[in-house]
């Protein structure tokens, strides 16, 4: 007997998961799981479906478990720990890069623990569990007038566990933040099972309950390499590839913060507190038109000067992918050109918001602007970038494509010569692409985060490349056995 997987939200993958008799190692497994009362499911159905995420990879796991509780998620790595099985946590499976994936066991936050445990509209904060989705947790928050601040374009399905793993930023990352920025406290365990639950005292320095001994190790071994984290980190605002070693450093310790985007590998977490903030009464959309993504990318340092909340960059390539899919009229009015920037603009005053936006769409630098001040015509136009992350997993022939060069972080002065080479290398490999780009804030810095579809040109169809993205999803435990993947920003 053959069972079959769907792979992901994009793209329709079947995955191939023989039948095979369990091992002795699988019924021992199977066995203390079920001891412990947990949900645990290791039939070949199941394993097929947690074989694959949006990625072009396939790895059947021994087994799934389905946490109810913290308590479960410790006896879950009990076991683990026990019988030296990976672990690998998973939120909505929306990663790219294969982060959801793994070959031991892999705990799913969504069934189970994905509830909005408490919001505080006085303190703009949520307590949450790792397996919410993004939008659920905005709708329950919306009624009085605030919101999460990150918001990336898989936000209907992308849970906040995930994003802390991955540290997201989404198109309003300039207004809110990154994820690192939105987060008041973690709970985690470690893979030995000891329990660390990360915040802030009332002065707002950074404070750590439980891992002691841990806490102790870190700054020794931060010791050695205070130099490089000095200089080589933080450079610019998307700079989130591998650890962010810069917050073990003795003078900014911030164990939270260190534990945001290091994928899962840290720790296993449970629940967080994340702040909201309030959505301004007033915004509205300038689009601008360009020639082509190069001169877009390169004009997005002099439209980030006017304080966006967003600034968003696409190409053509993406909009035609939409227009083949869904037709002509899928996509709304833009301004002549073959790339576009979407720039928000909000604010408390709506004569100050629309001044800025005359302003900046008078400014000469984009071949065609438009203002946009209706909601619904607004909605319409970011709809085409998150509907464009989708659909560009298939070419308008019908055949696969995959994301290639992910999240690539490039600091915004270098953005329009980055683009360019890209273009010539992708061109040189007999390659086309599809691309969007992203503005993220840190401090005064905006850092850009240039996304990449790739697809073989061959004959006008598109045929599947490589992929490097990091994941959406929980975080996973670095029990023996397991990998790290870093993301490629």
């Amino acid at each position: 007997m053959t069972w079959w997987g769907r792979a992901g939200h994009d793209v329709e993958v079947l995955t191939v998961v023989p039948a095979i008799a369990p091992t002795d190692r699988d019924r021992e497994l199977a066995s203390a799981f079920r001891r412990h009362d947990l949900d645990f499911r290791d039939d070949p159905g199941t394993r097929a479906m947690y074989s694959s995420d949006a990625s072009i990879y396939r790895i059947p796991p021994r087994g799934v478990v389905r946490p109810r509780s913290a308590d479960d998620v410790a006896a879950t790595l009990a076991v683990c720990r026990e019988l030296e099985v990976p672990v690998t946590s998973r939120g909505a499976g929306t990663s790219i890069a294969g982060n959801a994936i793994g070959p031991g066991v892999v705990i799913d936050f969504s069934r189970y623990m994905n509830q909005v445990l408490a919001v505080d509209p006085q303190a703009r904060t949520a307590l949450v569990q790792p397996g919410v989705v993004h939008a659920v947790l905005q709708r329950e928050v919306e009624a009085a007038g605030l919101r999460f601040g990150p918001d990336p374009s898989t936000h209907t399905r992308c849970t906040i566990g995930g994003m802390i793993g991955n540290n997201s930023c989404g198109a309003r990352s300039l207004g809110y933040g990154r994820t690192s920025d939105n987060v008041r406290e973690l709970e985690f365990l470690t893979a030995a099972g000891e329990q660390i639950r990360t915040g802030y005292d009332e002065a707002g320095r950074p404070v750590v309950t439980g891992g002691d001994r841990i806490v102790e190790r870190l700054g020794e071994l931060m010791s050695g390499f205070l130099a490089v984290g000095r200089t080589e980190f933080d450079r610019f605002g998307r700079q989130v590839s591998g650890y962010a070693a810069q917050h073990l450093l003795p003078e900014r310790f911030d164990l939270g913060l260190a534990m945001v985007g290091s994928e899962g590998t840290l720790g296993v977490l449970t629940q967080a507190s994340v702040a909201l903030v309030r959505t301004p009464p007033h915004r509205l959309l300038v689009a601008l038109g360009f020639a082509d993504i190069v001169e877009a990318g390169t004009a997005a340092p002099l439209a980030v000067a006017y304080s966006p909340t967003a600034c968003e960059g696409l190409d053509s390539r993406v909009v035609d992918v939409i227009r083949e899919r869904r037709g002509p009229g899928s996509v709304p009015e833009l301004p002549d050109g073959r790339a576009w920037l979407f720039v928000e603009l909000a604010g408390e005053d709506r004569d100050e918001v629309l001044d800025r936006a005359r302003k900046l769409a008078a400014e000469g630098f984009a071949q065609d602007a438009r203002i946009v001040d209706d909601p619904v015509a607004s909605a319409r136009l970011w709809r085409i970038r998150e509907d464009g992350a989708g659909l560009a997993g298939t070419a308008p022939s019908g055949k696969p494509a995959w994301a290639g060069w992910e999240d690539a972080a490039v600091p915004p002065a270098s953005l329009g010569a980055y683009l360019a080479e890209f273009d010539e290398l992708v061109t040189q490999h007999g390659l086309t692409s599809a691309r969007t780009a992203t503005s993220a804030k840190a401090a005064s810095t905006c850092g850009w985060t240039s996304r990449s579809t790739v697809r073989t040109a061959t004959a006008g169809s598109a045929s599947s490349s490589a992929t490097r993205r990091r994941s959406s999803r929980g975080s996973a435990a670095p029990v023996r056995g397991a990998r790290r993947r870093p993301g490629a920003q």
